[in-house]
């Protein structure tokens, strides 16, 4: 038997825990009114009775002698004796008591009295009772006036009626009550069922299975299945990336191995001391080849990676710009390199991911240090009222405009000698999809070879806080 405490983690629990609550706390308040109503409608009965009573008393009055009597109206009595002993008292004009109980007291005024029975609570020889006061003219009487009639009866059978009726709408109350929860249980049951249903698909799938769920649910499911198709897309195209770059990782690191253990198997049977050195000088250049690979290959990854789980926030641009220019310019070796950055806004802020901003821009101008063997840069930064552009232009090579889209595919080498894994302009086309801009090669008037980054612009942050993150662009 589950326990209660199971029982509320579950979204059956909750939900018959909270149904069950409500029809309670309504079979409470309905039982509350059940109570009020039965007491009036056993208070009206009875002051009928009471009325009836105190009305036959007045009416059995008489004047005899110039003196007021009674002849006592014993049938009445005898009915509403049946329910609860019955106390009278008559007084005259005089105000004299001249039948029943004289210490029988009542509130009621002579002038209220003469309209009709004036009923009220109250309480004689420590016993609750129920009191009714009407006056009648007697005009024979020696003294002309208004004589007044107070005939009272306990309340024991007022109550005992009260509680009778109330017991039996409580009983109806509450099986209507059970069979309302019963039938509760058994909606929602029916209606997580194809919760079930779903769980029941997922976990008979096969781990690679990642298609779209087809099944025949309430259109109330439809979020949820469609959430969980939206993960399967998203798992199969991670997967389908990972494995794809697992394979050309695997192809692209066994070429440089197979080619450096060559090289030191010739190195170790070479007897002349200057091919000695020159092999030395092609296994070091291989050895930083492999290094670079090896590295650009885990910048891949890491690119990937953040560009599901990061975070874009405001980022300083500049500042990021002239760090990687700071690390680039000592690529070029013993060329000289001439540097220069221009900006029409500092600080200017984007949209971004900081590591991997920092890894595109290192990897443009490693392609033109490197690959494009240019020996002038021209860096800028422009805004503009909804994006900022980096441009970064170099007196290189360059990529001949039939290759530019080629240039972003990972692993592709445009020329035969080129050095490299092919993965730098992949790597920053990979990370400006990831924050929602944009790659662009250009060949401006003045010659030479020109790339540019695409951002969205962003505020500065808050000077009272960091800037609030916003959701990776789709």
């Amino acid at each position: 038997m589950r326990s209660p405490k199971y029982i509320g983690k579950t979204l059956f629990g909750r939900t018959l825990l909270f149904v069950a609550l409500v029809v309670i706390s309504g079979a409470l308040m309905l039982a509350l009114i059940a109570r009020y109503y039965a007491a009036a409608a056993a208070q009206e009965a009875y002051d009928r009775l009471l009325s009836g009573a105190v009305i036959q008393v007045a009416e059995n009055l008489y004047v005899q002698g110039g003196v007021l009597a009674l002849n006592p109206p014993l049938d009445a009595f005898a009915t509403m004796s049946d329910y609860d002993p019955v106390y009278y008292k008559v007084v005259d004009p005089r105000g004299m008591v001249i039948a029943g109980y004289a210490d029988l007291r009542s509130r009621a005024t002579l002038a209220a009295a003469r309209h009709g029975p004036i009923f009220e609570n109250g309480f004689y020889h420590g016993r609750r009772v129920r009191v009714a006061t009407i006056a009648r003219y007697m005009p024979d009487a020696a003294v002309p006036g208004w004589s007044l009639v107070t005939v009272a009866q306990t309340v024991h059978a007022r109550q005992q009626l009260t509680n009778a009726m109330t017991l039996k709408v409580c009983l109806l109350i509450a099986a209507m009550s059970v069979l309302a929860i019963s039938a509760s249980g058994v909606a929602i049951k029916r209606g997580l069922q194809p919760l079930a249903q779903i769980e029941q698909l997922i976990m008979r799938r096969d781990p690679g299975d990642l298609k779209p769920l087809v099944v025949n649910t309430p259109a109330e499911m439809g979020a949820i299945i469609g959430a969980i198709n939206l993960l399967m897309q998203r798992l199969a195209r991670r997967m389908t990336m990972m494995q794809r770059f697992i394979a050309d990782a695997a192809h692209q690191i066994r070429t440089p191995l197979a080619s450096l253990d060559a090289q030191i198997e010739l190195l170790t049977s070479e007897p002349d001391a200057a091919a000695r050195d020159r092999r030395i000088a092609a296994l070091q250049a291989s050895c930083a080849d492999a290094g670079r690979l090896a590295g650009q290959l885990l910048n891949h990854a890491m690119v990937i990676h953040r560009s599901e789980a990061m975070q874009l926030q405001p980022v300083e641009l500049n500042a990021l710009v002239r760090d990687a220019l700071g690390r680039a310019v000592p690529l070029a070796g013993e060329r000289d390199v001439s540097v220069t950055f221009r900006c029409d806004q500092d600080p200017t802020y984007i949209f971004g991911d900081g590591v991997s901003l920092q890894e595109a821009i290192s990897n443009v101008l490693h392609n033109a240090l490197c690959h494009g063997q240019a020996d002038a840069i021209d860096v800028s930064v422009a805004t503009a009222r909804q994006s900022v552009t980096l441009c970064v232009t170099d007196n290189g090579c360059g990529i001949d405009p039939a290759d530019w889209d080629a240039a972003l595919q990972p692993f592709v080498k445009l020329r035969e000698q080129q050095r490299g894994s092919g993965l730098g302009l992949a790597i920053v086309d990979e990370v400006m999809r990831a924050h929602g801009g944009q790659i662009r090669f250009a060949q401006p008037q003045g010659g030479g070879f020109s790339v540019l980054l695409t951002f969205r612009r962003a505020p500065g942050p808050s000077p009272s806080g960091p800037a609030d993150r916003l959701p990776k662009p789709h």
